[in-house]
């Protein structure tokens, strides 16, 4: 399997391993198993990549203050998640990425096939799509099929695992959940589409000047460097 940045580039598709899922998404997801949750993000002087909540516009969501808190901690746990399998050069610092991310749950009888059904498809202007396989209760297997300018691949995730694909070269993915003969499997899998924020950077950090030592008894103005 490509491996990457030089798999992501040459093929539209790498591997990632995932950290540690934190207990707050694992909890989140628990309480409220269907939900679509947005992030913005963006880079910092410190930098790193800093993960903002972005509420759902329009409406308020059914739960009203305790369910946004809600999102709110989860989105936390997320942006925590997120950090360690996003960064990398494919990612242009100098812009703002909106993040959708949506969690599904899917349940396969024994010894059956169950096509993934995401919630919606990434939106037209989706420049990533990272596919984070969080967990599974039972024997069983997800079946990745991607078709890029490599013709077409075929791969298998463990749990722990991810797979990001590049959506401007990846022109169609297929994931199917496949259980053993012994009894039914249940799967969760993270999905995050990724495009381009609108508008000017929403983060003051990355345009605040920053102070460093100069001689002795003083200080020096400069900008944060971008990697």
């Amino acid at each position: 399997m490509p491996t990457g940045a030089h798999g992501l580039r040459e093929h539209g598709f790498a591997p990632v391993v995932l950290p540690p899922v934190p207990a707050a998404v694992t909890a989140g997801f628990r309480d409220h198993p269907y939900r679509t949750l947005r992030l913005r993000m963006s880079w910092t002087a410190d930098d790193d990549w800093l993960f903002q909540y972005v509420p759902p516009s329009g409406a308020p969501a059914p739960g009203g203050p305790v369910r946004d808190l809600a999102d709110r901690r989860l989105a936390a746990g997320l942006g925590s998640l997120l950090r360690g399998t996003l960064s990398g050069p494919w990612l242009d610092v100098h812009a703002d990425w909106l993040i959708a991310l949506h969690r599904i749950r899917t349940v396969a009888p024994a010894g059956t096939t169950v096509r993934l059904a995401p919630p919606e498809p990434p939106s037209p202007d989706c420049e990533f799509t990272l596919l984070a396989l969080l967990g599974r209760e039972g024997e069983g297997s997800l079946r990745s099929r991607l078709h890029g300018p490599a013709g077409s691949s075929e791969t298998a995730l463990r749990p722990g695992q991810g797979l990001l694909l590049d959506r401007r070269t990846v022109i169609d993915d297929l994931h199917d959940l496949l259980a053993g003969p012994g009894g039914p499997v249940t799967q969760d899998l993270l999905t995050a589409h990724l495009s381009p924020a609108s508008g000017p950077p929403a983060s003051a950090l990355r345009i605040r000047p920053m102070l460093v030592r100069g001689p002795t008894g003083t200080l020096l103005h400069t900008r944060p460097a971008l990697r």
